[in-house]
């Protein structure tokens, strides 16, 4: 279980908009209703502003009901998601599993927080020590939990051949608030707990162009970025129609000295890139940005489809 945020003395920490829905699942539906909890959950994590999720399972004697919770960035990309077909679609599916009809809380955001930044841990368990290891687990979300800014923890188990390691998405609502759980005393003490049930762990932020490949990412994911050249031509796949479509627009403020008019046309090329273009682009080119190196045919086939999207911005642009 993921304790939720909290707030240590007066400090107010900017939450993400937050939905809670509870279900009770009539007890012949109980396996179909995994299946659609799992599938919605896998939809929100590739939604854009999506920032963290948990679902708790009933507890006899004490919760009859599954619980449900999503959080997104601002309380507009909650409402994406909540009116999205996609949501509608898998939420039939949950409901038709359910014995009344859903009980579901909305906690909005506060829209003029900075969005959330985020730490990945990697850790390599040792033989026969995984018990020990999901309770040191379950003890270091506790303490995060009462850091100012934490928001959600991620987690992924080892899964198939090409990962080996219990992955930790960790996020907090600012660097500083990252910073200040990542140097704290507490977690020193936590690190020496761990390494007695752990062969290796490795912390890694998401920054940079990491950040844009990294965050929405699916359960059983490796925690790799792609290369630093995939990287590259992806932000040049989404940052050449941006930056065309905004020279278009140049116009608006074209009684403007260049440096004023090179600041406005920065901001909102930053911007469209950040919320809107590379979360679609790099969901678009996911077959190919988490392909391994040696399948020719995924890289084959993801060249050709950036080559040959570039070719048609370039003809499309000629034109206008």
């Amino acid at each position: 279980m993921i304790a939720d945020s909290t707030v240590r003395g007066d400090a107010h920490v900017p939450q993400p908009a937050t939905a809670i829905a509870s279900h009770l699942v009539r007890a012949d539906k109980a396996d179909e209703y995994q299946r659609a909890q799992t599938a919605i959950t896998d939809a929100a994590r590739k939604f854009p502003g999506f920032v963290g999720t948990e679902v708790l399972g009933p507890i006899p004697g004490m919760q009859a009901e599954w619980v449900a919770i999503f959080r997104l960035e601002s309380n507009d990309a909650m409402r994406r998601w909540l009116d999205s077909r996609e949501h509608a679609e898998l939420a039939a599916r949950i409901e038709a599993c359910l014995s009344e009809p859903p009980h579901l809380l909305l906690l909005a955001s506060d829209d003029n927080a900075e969005p959330p930044v985020a730490m990945v841990f990697t850790h390599r368990v040792a033989k026969g020590k995984v018990e020990d290891y999901l309770e040191w687990r379950r003890k270091a979300i506790a303490a995060q939990a009462h850091y100012p800014g934490y928001l959600a923890t991620e987690f992924f188990r080892p899964h198939g051949t090409f990962q080996n390691e219990w992955v930790d998405i960790v996020r907090y609502r600012s660097v500083d608030d990252l910073n200040r759980w990542m140097e704290s005393e507490e977690r020193q003490s936590l690190l020496k707990e761990l390494e007695p049930i752990v062969e290796s762990m490795h912390a890694h932020p998401l920054t940079g162009l990491e950040g844009w490949f990294a965050l929405n990412r699916e359960p059983g994911a490796t925690v790799g970025v792609p290369p630093r050249w995939k990287q590259a031509l992806a932000v040049l796949f989404a940052l050449y129609p941006t930056v065309m479509v905004l020279t278009f627009l140049n116009p608006l403020w074209h009684n403007l000295s260049l440096a004023e008019s090179m600041l406005i046309g920065n901001f909102l090329s930053v911007s469209l890139l950040t919320y809107l273009v590379m979360p679609r682009v790099s969901q678009f080119l996911s077959f190919w940005l988490e392909a391994p190196t040696r399948d020719w045919k995924k890289e084959a086939l993801g060249l050709s489809t950036v080559a040959i999207g570039l070719i048609l911005f370039v003809l499309i642009f000629q034109v206008l």
